[in-house]
This record gives C-alpha cells, structure tokens and sequence, in this order.
C-alpha cells in the first residue's frame, strides 16, 4: 500500500536550503528564476501524494502547487504570480488617445492600490503562523520522525487559506486537465474572502452565484471529506 508521505525524506533532500542569504536557510526551498520559495509540510506531503498518483516526481512539481508558494525574502515575490498579475495588467489597459496626456485636475486622495478589491494578504509575502513558528520543520541533520512532523494538529492549526490553497493543488493533480478552470474558481473564492473552513460551508448554488461553473463547485464539495481524511493520514 503506497503511503501518502513515504516520498517526503527524497523531496526533504532534493529541496534543503543551504544558500547562506536565504530567510529560509537549512529548511527547504523550491528555487524560480533566483527567487527562494518556501516549501512548508503540507507541500512537501501534497507532492508526495501527486507522486503516487503519478502526476509528479521528485524533480517535477505537481501543477499549480509552484504558483501558491510564498517568497521565503521579504519584499520579493513569486515569479508565476508576478507574471500573471503583469498579464491581466496589459490585458485590461485603457488604448492610448490623443486626450491620454492632457493634464487634469483630481481631488486629493489617499494612495490607490493596483489591486483593490483583493484582500491585501493575497499579494503579501506570507508570515508563518504562530504554530509553524513553534514547530519548524526539522533540519537536514535532524532525524525525521513523520508521526511528529505531519501530526493531526499541525494539519488542524494550518492557515485556513493555506489550506485551502493545498486543496486546491491537490485537485489539480487529481484532474491536470481541468487546471485552468479550478485556478479561476481559486481567485474567486480568494477575491470574495474564503477560506478552507469557510468553503465547507459554502452550498452549491453558493458557489454557482459567485460564478463558478456547476461542475466544477461539485467537485470542491464532493472531494473535501476525502481530502481531509488524506491530510489525517486516514485511509
């Protein structure tokens, strides 16, 4: 029987941090285009479980899981989020007239942001929560005990957008060919405000009105109990 985590000691030794300038230094890093990206246990258990089903491998992440790391440097940011942020920036830009350099007056306001209507934490780099930050994860030269490091608790105190951020890598390795809709149905449900924990409360036609399509709101029902059962190690 294949066990969820048993790929995590490879990927530990494939992704340990030894760059003396990284934040994250002897813990593990995913590297993009020179920028550190933190890797954090679920990550590591989510790429093991991909592994087993044989839409990843040691040397190549599942799909989407990269775009959902967070910069292990403050002040720096990951290079698929830049990119697409970038992408939707031409694509919804005004066309130039012969008006466009005409000065005119504007009221004094406070600084715009370029993204209003997301919640300021989406483009932040991201803070380790209080538990990750009293139970890191083991050093290279530490023995690596998986009944401690992926424990019921450290799953049950995630981050609830973390969370949900991992259930949604998960289901991209479960049907690769449908990742572009459920990375839509991701920002949407990020842009309104959910979490994992809200997400389970959520109804389909919930889900239906905010504009995800039926199909799709079916299966970010239909998969929750199995997925958490995946994360507590209950087959």
């Amino acid at each position: 029987m294949l066990l969820d985590n048993q790929h995590v000691e490879d990927l530990i030794k494939s992704l340990h941090c030894s760059r003396p300038s990284c934040p994250n230094q002897n813990n593990y890093c995913y590297e993009l285009d020179g920028i550190h990206l933190k890797i954090l246990a679920p990550h590591l258990k989510t790429w093991s479980i991909c592994i087993n089903e044989s839409t990843a491998s040691i040397e190549a992440p599942p799909s989407g899981l990269i775009m959902n790391l967070m910069p292990s440097k403050t002040g720096t940011y990951n290079p698929l989020r830049s990119a697409s942020a970038t992408k939707n920036t031409k694509s919804t830009s005004t066309p130039e007239t012969p008006f466009s350099h005409t000065p005119a007056l504007q009221p004094s306001m406070p600084p715009f942001s370029q993204y209003p209507t997301l919640p300021p934490y989406y483009y932040q780099p991201y803070t380790p929560s209080p538990s990750q930050i009293h139970h890191p994860l083991p050093s290279a030269a530490d023995h690596l005990v998986y009944s401690t490091q992926f424990s019921d608790s450290h799953i049950d105190e995630q981050d609830p957008l973390e969370k949900l951020y991992t259930y949604f890598v998960w289901l991209v390795g479960k049907s690769p060919m449908q990742t572009a809709a459920l990375n839509i149905a991701k920002e949407t449900l990020v842009e309104e405000g959910h979490t994992f924990k809200t997400l389970e409360k959520l109804s389909l036609t919930d889900l239906e009105k905010m504009g995800i399509k039926s199909g799709i709101a079916m299966q970010l029902k239909a998969y929750l109990d199995l997925f958490k059962r995946k994360s507590m190690n209950v087959s």
